[in-house]
C-alpha cells in the first residue's frame, strides 16, 4: 500500500464537492484525530458514500475524513481490509 490518504478535511458538505465520483476508500475521524471508521465504495460512489454518513450521521463522533481513490470497486475492498487491519478503527469493530 504505497499510496497514502489524501489530506484531512472537515466533514462538510462544501469539501464533499470536491471527493470525485469513483471507487475508493475513506476513513472517518474523530475530534481527536483518531480514526473511528473506514470504509469502502465501489462503482463511483465515494462521494456518494460521504454523503449518506453525512447525513445520517450513523458513526457517531465524525467530524473529519480522508480519503483515497482507486481504480475499482476490487482494488477499493482490498485496501479497506488492510486499513482496518492496520488502524483497527473503533466503528468497524461494533457489532463483530
Amino acid at each position: 500500500m504505497a499510496k497514502r490518504m489524501g489530506e484531512t478535511k472537515v466533514l462538510s458538505t462544501r469539501n464533499l464537492e470536491d471527493v470525485p465520483e469513483q471507487s475508493g476508500v475513506y476513513n472517518l475521524i474523530n475530534q481527536k484525530g483518531e480514526i473511528i471508521y473506514t470504509g469502502s465504495a465501489g462503482a463511483g460512489r465515494l462521494r456518494a458514500r460521504l454523503e449518506e454518513h453525512l447525513s445520517s450521521g450513523d458513526v457517531r463522533g465524525a467530524r473529519k475524513f480522508q480519503t483515497r481513490p482507486l481504480s475499482s470497486t476490487a482494488e477499493a475492498r482490498r485496501v479497506e481490509a488492510a486499513l482496518i487491519e492496520r488502524n483497527k478503527p473503533r466503528e468497524n469493530k461494533r457489532g463483530k
